[in-house]
């Protein structure tokens, strides 16, 4: 499918979904039960585009729509509001995944001169080698990676930082307890150092389902972080699981946002909540594996 042709498809069903649209918004603000949205970006960059990068252009057009309406807030108060069950107005945070260099010319300083509450997750290995990713090189194209440099200062200007693991792993693979240790409790006190920060937020690489184990999610627990999040590309409903929060990937079309943000209905027929029995964190959602957190 062309992306002209997604664009002009996905406009049309706005069109043909917005009476229901604004019933939903109409119900969510009598109940104070608006669904919080997270998005997610990894590169915001004008050269070498690939699947993961959003052009300046269509980036800064994605600030302006969200501003005029959604109340942008942090991680913190996404979770708060988990936690008490009420939500009376739309909200949105926004992050970034992995921790490129090309996001300090544009993204992120547009951010802090906005002052729009933002997390990012980073991978130290990359920053710490100056290595580029190994899907960019798969593609033939190596991106330089932001340097330590780059995350203190963004620190030091408000913007939150999370953790992305160590070396970008699939966690949905089998790891022994060790190794489990130092992508996700060793890379927290290595942020901390880098930044002064608490750093309490962890995102899972590649972000869905089978990329995520029940053995990770306990030592996420077991670290201190307060939540982690996904790619599981649906809202957080107010009430519903805080110490898992889902994402929504930022398309780099307009389209797609403004089709997941207005609520289309596919995305508000939640399945059951996903919850967790602390601190067992017992799931029906992520399945057990006995052999994952072999030492």
């Amino acid at each position: 499918m062309s992306p002209l042709f997604r664009e002009t498809a996905l406009h049309a069903y706005l069109r043909v979904t917005g009476r229901h649209r604004r019933a939903l918004a109409r119900r969510f603000a009598a109940r104070k039960s608006f669904p919080g949205a997270i998005l997610f970006y990894h590169r915001v960059a004008d050269q070498f585009p690939n699947d993961w990068t959003i052009s300046s252009r269509n980036f800064l057009k994605h600030l302006d729509w969200l501003e005029d309406r959604f109340e942008f807030v942090s991680l913190d108060d996404t979770v708060s509001s988990q936690k008490l069950g009420e939500r009376d107005r739309p909200t949105v945070h926004l992050t970034f995944d992995d921790g490129y260099a090309d996001n300090m010319v544009l993204a992120l300083p547009e951010l802090i001169r906005r002052a729009i509450p933002a997390t990012y997750f980073v991978s130290t290995r990359y920053v710490e080698d100056q290595c580029p990713f190994p899907h960019d090189l798969a593609r033939g194209r190596p991106l330089a990676p932001n340097s330590i440099d780059d995350i203190q200062s963004l620190a030091d200007s408000g913007v939150t930082i999370g953790a992305h693991s160590h070396s970008h792993l699939d966690f949905g693979q089998k790891w022994t307890r060790s190794v489990l240790v130092a992508e996700i409790v060793d890379v927290r006190k290595k942020l901390q150092d880098w930044t002064g920060q608490s750093i309490d937020y962890f995102a899972f690489p590649f972000g869905l389902p089978h990329n995520i184990s029940q053995a990770a999610i306990d030592v996420v627990y077991e670290a201190g972080y307060r939540a982690f999040v996904s790619a599981a590309g649906g809202f957080n409903f107010p009430g519903d699981d805080y110490f898992h929060l889902q994402r929504i990937h930022a398309d780099p079309g307009m389209a797609a946002l403004m089709n997941w943000l207005t609520f289309d209905p596919r995305k508000t027929m939640r399945p059951s909540p996903l919850r967790y029995t602390y601190p067992s964190l017992a799931s029906h959602y992520f399945s057990v594996d006995p052999e994952l957190v072999a030492t």
